[in-house]
């Protein structure tokens, strides 16, 4: 699914094995000024091949996926994309958070994180920086 977009939106790709999970942050991301949802992805692997095409500017990838795991595509898409964008969401807790900077995350962030804090990381990471709560 890809989204139509404006010139200077950041682009945002979901991958999420829950379809219910990647439709509520469809649906949140896109009622925000300067996002487009280019498109979402049930496994990582998925994700991965999707990311060639797509060119998403941020991946807000799960960790915790059936097929390949979040972790191992964001390593795997780091491979192919240096220059790839990655935030892992998780419901695990901050346990991962060694995995997430070994595979080349820039950000961890739970769950159950408020919608606007998760927007602020989001824009963060997009822009290159570091200084939200979650960047890694």
């Amino acid at each position: 699914m890809t989204g139509d977009g404006r010139a200077g939106d950041i682009r945002v790709l979901l991958v999420d094995d829950h379809p219910m999970v990647r439709r509520a942050l469809a649906e949140a991301l896109s009622d925000e000024d300067g996002l487009t949802v280019v498109g979402e992805c049930e496994d990582g692997a998925q994700a991965v091949e999707a990311a060639a095409w797509l060119r998403p500017d941020v991946v807000l990838m799960d960790v915790s996926m059936a097929g390949t795991d979040g972790l191992t595509a964001t390593a795997a898409l780091r491979t192919a994309q240096p220059d790839a964008r990655v935030i892992v969401l998780t419901a695990e807790g901050p346990e991962v958070r060694r995995e997430a900077v070994d595979a080349g995350a820039h950000a961890l962030v739970p769950k159950g994180t408020r919608l606007g804090l998760l927007l602020r990381c989001l824009r963060t990471v997009a822009a290159g920086g570091t200084g939200c709560p979650y960047c890694l």
